[in-house]
């Protein structure tokens, strides 16, 4: 009797030590597809302007904070990964995470895509860092 007992306790933490294997399976796998999209959002951008007119005047005024471009990849961006905070559905806050694209005198590109997945204390990131050029 003590053997059968014995048996289904170390049966049942088995099944238990599986359980918890699969539950940080699926949040790995939330996190790998989070970082994904986050590369394919800022290597898109990036594509946009090597595709584009490549003077720093064109870049700046297109992908600046201000520009068209920017607003709409900045929308996808929202609408893509989770936990962003946008300053036109919330005032500005501490911590805000919008995408941001800086480009410097030399054309030299950062983009920076952040998100928050459901349940994480604090955000991810992931920066692309480039020079567009003729």
């Amino acid at each position: 009797m003590l053997e059968s007992l014995i048996a289904i306790l170390i049966f049942s933490l088995g099944i238990l030590s599986l359980v918890a294997l699969l539950g940080a399976s699926v949040k790995d796998t939330a996190s790998a597809k989070y970082r994904t999209e986050a590369s394919l959002l800022a290597n898109q951008v990036i594509g946009e302007m090597w595709t584009g007119d490549k003077t720093n005047a064109t870049l700046v005024a297109n992908y600046g904070e201000a520009g068209e471009q920017y607003q709409s990849w900045k929308d996808k961006v929202t609408q893509t990964l989770p936990g962003i905070v946008d300053a036109v559905v919330a005032p500005p806050v501490a911590g805000q995470n919008l995408p941001t694209i800086t480009i410097d005198g030399d054309n030299m590109v950062t983009v920076t895509v952040f998100w928050q997945a459901p349940g994480e204390s604090g955000p991810h990131n992931y920066v692309a860092i480039t020079r567009i050029h003729d």
